[in-house]
């Protein structure tokens, strides 16, 4: 065994919304209006440190200290009739989708030239939350969208730079997802949609608030048949969560759960996607995860003004992962986790020489059992096992914040985090193989903000932050002995952490009387150590950290609203992610590998990323007393040329640029909503990504750029109503 240091079963469902339209007829009417919106992006915290950073019932500390915020809200969400998380994300500025996997509910995301994808060997580099409990997964740190209850938050709270409040490992920004409860009146809701490719969906929730106590229940069901050939695909998800507020306590319990099926198309060789499309090169590939969260959030009032907040949560996992492979076996990899964990916090207000001292401290920790097995699939042969490894890991951090009024408007920020990590690996069929790492990092943010007359804000921080190498990567990182894909795992050479330091700088203005909303954001992220996973052959490759990489660019946003409730945004994102140090890579397009220099680009990341929007009312105003209202809605999005994965070295010619427009039409009357969304309106044809592999259908094996096509035009009718 060796040792290392590095210093500073319930199944849910298929019919899951049948719990929900229980409680439709137990509770008295209460109508929601769902009016469309554009995200609010708050250039500025206000600098205030009151509550829990576990506690996403407080915006300020949920978002973190001084620097570029974004929220969108449930009404964004519903406004653009988003699917996943990563729908979500696209509307801010910078941020751009792309489809490795060839699944819809699956699409990776570059946020600031960070990915955060459900794809396992991707540097992943953003955070996500659930009502501030870490979702992304203990094996790679990747995120499974699909398991996110995204249909029944409150709002999605972005923070941009590492994050030292929320916790560990988000290097480009950290996403926490608040949950809904139940309030009064009471509010029922009840949603039928059917669509293009044999898309239908049930969406139904109830809450309400009696006394002290509220409760809410939400439940989707959606089945697709998918536009390409064999990528059908099954999600149902059930959220459920009860309140109590009282004059002593504020506290929710919450569920989750999802059980779900997605069927994944991949990439083609680019031949083929310019003859057909729809084709699936290795049929037969899906994902099948099963989870279940809990999660306690609770807080109360204690010697005097201090506030105590306390968060506990547990998960498991269970996933299976198909590969059918055209050359060579089949394999099935199997991941379960059972994670648990929690965080106490006290916070406070010093009166210090006539200045307002707002303070936090406290601690987290959690607990996480991960076992992965990799099974090689040979036809009718028994499945034979090839690889079992799994870690006990332990995580530990103390954190504190502060904030202080230094003169009019002008207030300065403080805050840091210790994590110490202890991750075991233990090789089941070998125990010789095993090994323990330990990671230790304290992670520093400050800020200074400055809130004028006029509507005027302006910000500027510096952050760093840091992420532990997963258990995936630990076991995957020997050059000389490349992982057949998914992943064959050993104690390969040790990796270091990934440290970024962020330097962010912005401006705000807010019309006092409304109507006007504009921002513009210059940053900087230096990254030591980036995690990278090499291919080396068509089916394997491995882990390995590179020098330093650098994320700048420039965010832009606009925003105007009419009292008539005409609404038009533009957003401007223009990144630049590109290597800095000299590193040789392993890549599929030559065996002697590439070499990157300093300037390179890292692929996947536009340099320009552009959308825009316009929601126009036709007839009437959403919530009038009287009459229908309708309103016709149409978002653009425009995304510059893009370096294929496998071509670090910018060696050959890049993905194309693409430009892709949606529409919508919403009609409301009294109770009842109908909205139709059509998808890609103009049926433009484009590829969102691409990567460079063998094409073994070709005499030779030759290497061939392999991309991925862009959905066609789709339309989806949604009728709700609220009763």
């Amino acid at each position: 065994m060796r040792s290392t240091e590095r210093g500073t079963e319930l199944r849910v469902p298929h019919l899951l919304a049948g719990a929900a339209l229980v409680g439709l007829f137990s509770a008295s009417a209460g109508a929601q209006q769902k009016p469309d919106s554009v995200p609010k992006d708050t250039a500025t915290l206000p600098p205030v440190v009151v509550t829990g950073a576990r506690l996403p019932a407080v915006g300020a500390l949920a978002r973190g200290l001084t620097g570029r915020t974004a929220t969108l809200n449930a009404a964004d969400l519903d406004a653009r009739g988003v699917e996943s998380l990563a729908d979500a994300l696209e509307q801010l500025p910078g941020v751009t989708t792309s489809d490795e996997l060839g699944a819809g509910a699956q699409l990776d995301v570059s946020l600031r030239g960070f990915s955060v994808s459900p794809v396992i060997g991707l540097p992943q580099g953003v955070t996500v939350y659930v009502d501030g409990v870490r979702a992304n997964e203990p094996d790679a740190h990747e995120v499974n969208f699909d398991l996110l209850p995204l249909e029944d938050v409150e709002r999605v709270d972005v923070v941009y730079g590492p994050s030292v409040l929320l916790g560990r490992n988000a290097l480009g920004a950290a996403v926490n997802l608040v949950t809904r409860r139940g309030a009064a009146p009471a509010a029922r809701e009840l949603e039928l949609s059917g669509g293009s490719f044999g898309r239908y969906e049930l969406k139904a929730h109830v809450g309400d608030r009696l006394g002290p106590w509220d409760y809410y229940l939400g439940a989707r069901y959606e089945h697709e048949d998918g536009w390409r050939a064999d990528t059908r695909s099954r999600i149902a998800t059930l959220f459920a969560k009860v309140g109590l507020l009282n004059r002593t306590w504020d506290a929710t319990l919450s569920y989750s759960g999802g059980d779900n099926r997605i069927y994944q198309a991949g990439s083609l060789p680019e031949s083929v996607f310019v003859a057909d499309p729809r084709v699936n090169f290795t049929g037969g590939d899906y994902f099948a995860p099963r989870a279940h969260l809990v999660i306690l959030n609770a807080q109360r009032l204690v010697l005097g003004g201090t506030q105590l907040a306390i968060n506990a949560f547990g998960r498991s996992l269970s996933s299976e992962q198909f590969n059918a492979n055209f050359v060579g076996d089949d394999s099935r990899q199997g991941t379960t986790a059972r994670q648990g964990g929690g965080a106490a916090q006290l916070s406070g207000t010093l009166h210090l020489g006539g200045r307002e001292l707002r303070l936090l401290g406290g601690v987290d920790g959690g607990y996480q059992h991960t076992s992965v097995r990799i099974l090689t699939v040979r036809g009718a042969a028994p499945d034979s096992l090839s690889e079992f490894v799994r870690t006990n890991e332990v995580d530990l951090g103390v954190f504190a914040g502060a904030s202080v009024a230094l003169g009019p408007g002008l207030t300065a920020t403080a805050a840091a985090r210790y994590d110490w990590i202890r991750l075991p690996f233990e090789d089941v069929l070998d125990g010789t193989q095993s090994g323990l790492h330990y990671f230790r990092r304290l992670s520093p943010r400050i800020g200074l903000a400055w809130s004028g007359a006029a509507g005027h804000e302006v910000f500027g921080s510096a952050s760093r932050g840091f992420r532990s190498p997963a258990l995936v990567e630990i076991g995957c990182a020997d050059p000389a002995a490349a992982c057949p894909l998914p992943f064959a795992l050993g104690p390969d050479p040790d990796l270091k952490p990934v440290v970024a330091t962020t330097y962010d700088v912005g401006w705000r203005y807010r019309h006092r009387g409304g109507g006007v909303d504009a921002s513009a954001n210059v940053y900087r992220t230096d990254v030591r150590d980036d995690i990278f996973f090499v291919a080396s052959s068509v089916t394997g490759g491995y882990f390995q950290n590179i020098g330093a990489t650098r994320r700048a660019g420039l965010e832009l946003s606009l925003q105007w609203t009419d009292p008539r409730g005409l609404r038009l945004y533009a957003n401007y994102g223009f990144t630049t992610a590109t290597f800095q140090t000299t590193a040789d890579l392993a890549t599929t397009r030559d065996s002697a590998g590439e070499t990157v220099a300093p300037g390179d680009r890292l692929p996947m990341v536009p340099e320009h990323r552009v959308n825009a929007g316009v929601s126009l009312p036709m007839a009437g105003r959403a919530g009038a007393c009287c009459g229908p209202a309708a309103s016709v809605s149409l978002d653009g999005r425009y995304v510059g040329r893009q370096w294929l994965r496998g071509d670090e070295a910018n060696a050959t010619g890049p993905l194309a640029d693409y430009a892709v427009i949606d529409g919508s039409l919403t009609v409301t009357w009294r109770e009842l909503a109908l909205r139709v969304v059509v998808v890609n309106l103009l049926d433009g044809r484009y590829a969102s990504f691409g990567t460079y592999a063998a094409n073994p259908t070709v005499a030779g094996d030759p290497v061939q750029r392999w991309l991925t096509p862009g959905g066609p035009r789709g339309f989806q009718v949604s009728l709700s109503t609220d009763f």
